[in-house]
C-alpha cells in the first residue's frame, strides 16, 4: 500500500511527458520549407533578393542554395528570428558577375541542401527576373530625388522632372487580386486639382501614401519640367486568417520594380522605377498555421 503513492507520481509524470511530447510533435515540420515570394526584378550584375523559410530548432537545417538558371550567385544566410519551435531565416542572393542570360528567368523552386546531406526542390513562390534593355543614350527624362519605406508597410519614390513630359501609365506585374492588396498613388504638380489630392509629402516622420490611386488617374497626363513625381503604395491584407491563405496564398515577402510611363514631345521615352518592398510580420500563431498546414498536406 505505502507504494500507491509513488505510483500515482511516477503515472502523473509519464502522463505529463506523453503530454510534452505530443504537443512538440505536432509544432514540428516535416521539413524546412520556404515562404511564398513575389519577386520581379531586373536581371544584371549586382541586382540581389532575398528567400525566408521556416526551419525547426531541431532536426534538418539548411545549409545551401542553389538557384536554378543562376548558377554563380552568391548565397549569405542573414540573421533568424527565433520562434518557439522554429527558427525564421532569410538567405540572400547575390547576382556577383556579369549575367550573360537573354531570357527572362522564372523561378518557382531552389534547391535546398540539408544538413543529413540530402538535397530536395522547394517551392519558393514567384521570382521573376529581366533582363534590362542597353540604354543607347544619356537621355533621361527623371531625377531621383528621394525614396524610403516604414515598418507600416508604406514606401515611395519621388523625382523631379528634367523636361516637359507626358505620363502615359504604371507598370506593375504584381496581381491585382492578390494577398496582401498593393495600392498604388501617384502625385504629380498637374495633378492638384483632382478629387483627393493632398499636398504634403509628409507628416512628421510618418510616411504617407500620398495622391490619387492610379486607376483613378486618367492617362495621359502632362508634367512641366521641375515639377516633381512621387509614386506612393501601401499594402493592405484582405483579412483572410485562414490556415491555408497564411501558408499559401498569401506573399510573405515582396520586391518588385514599379514603373510610371512616359515620353517627351518628341517621342523619346522613359520611366519612373519605383522600388517596392514587403515582408510579413509574422506572429507565433502565423507560425503555428503555416506549420499546421503543412503538416495536413499528403
Amino acid at each position: 500500500m505505502k507504494k500507491s503513492p509513488l505510483i500515482a507520481v511516477f503515472l502523473l509524470a509519464l502522463v505529463s511527458w506523453i503530454g510534452n511530447l505530443w504537443v512538440y510533435e505536432k509544432n514540428q515540420l516535416p521539413e524546412p520549407i520556404f515562404l511564398s515570394h513575389f519577386i520581379d526584378l531586373p536581371l544584371k550584375e549586382g541586382a540581389s533578393f532575398k528567400l525566408s523559410y521556416l526551419e525547426n530548432h531541431r532536426g534538418l537545417h539548411i545549409v545551401n542554395v542553389e538557384v536554378p538558371g543562376l548558377p554563380y550567385a552568391s548565397v549569405n544566410f542573414l540573421n533568424k528570428n527565433r520562434y518557439t519551435y522554429q527558427n525564421y531565416q532569410s538567405v540572400l542572393i547575390s547576382l556577383e558577375q556579369q549575367i550573360q542570360e537573354t531570357d527572362t528567368l522564372h523561378i518557382k523552386q531552389v534547391r535546398a541542401w540539408l544538413s543529413d546531406g540530402s538535397s530536395r526542390m522547394l517551392d519558393i513562390g514567384d521570382v521573376t527576373l529581366t533582363p534590362q534593355a542597353k540604354n543607347t543614350t544619356d537621355r533621361s527624362l527623371f531625377e531621383f530625388s528621394s525614396g524610403g519605406t516604414s515598418n507600416q508597410n508604406v514606401g515611395y519614390a519621388l523625382v523631379t522632372t528634367k523636361e516637359d513630359l507626358i505620363l502615359t501609365g504604371v507598370e506593375s506585374p504584381y496581381p491585382n487580386d492578390s494577398s496582401p492588396r498593393m495600392n498604388l498613388y501617384l502625385d504629380a504638380l498637374s495633378l492638384e486639382q483632382e478629387p483627393g489630392y493632398r499636398t504634403s509629402l509628409q507628416s512628421g516622420d510618418r510616411m504617407e501614401a500620398e495622391g490619387l490611386p492610379v486607376e483613378e488617374i486618367s492617362f495621359p497626363v502632362a508634367v512641366k519640367k521641375g515639377n516633381y513625381v512621387r509614386l506612393s503604395y501601401r499594402f493592405e491584407d484582405t483579412g483572410t486568417d485562414t490556415p491555408e491563405h497564411k501558408a499559401a496564398e498569401k506573399y510573405n515577402r515582396i520586391e518588385e520594380a514599379v514603373r510610371v510611363k512616359a515620353q517627351s514631345s518628341d517621342g523619346f521615352k522613359d520611366d519612373m522605377a519605383g522600388s517596392i518592398r514587403y515582408e510579413s510580420d509574422l506572429s507565433a500563431l502565423n507560425i503555428r498555421k503555416i506549420v499546421q498546414t503543412r503538416r495536413e498536406l499528403p
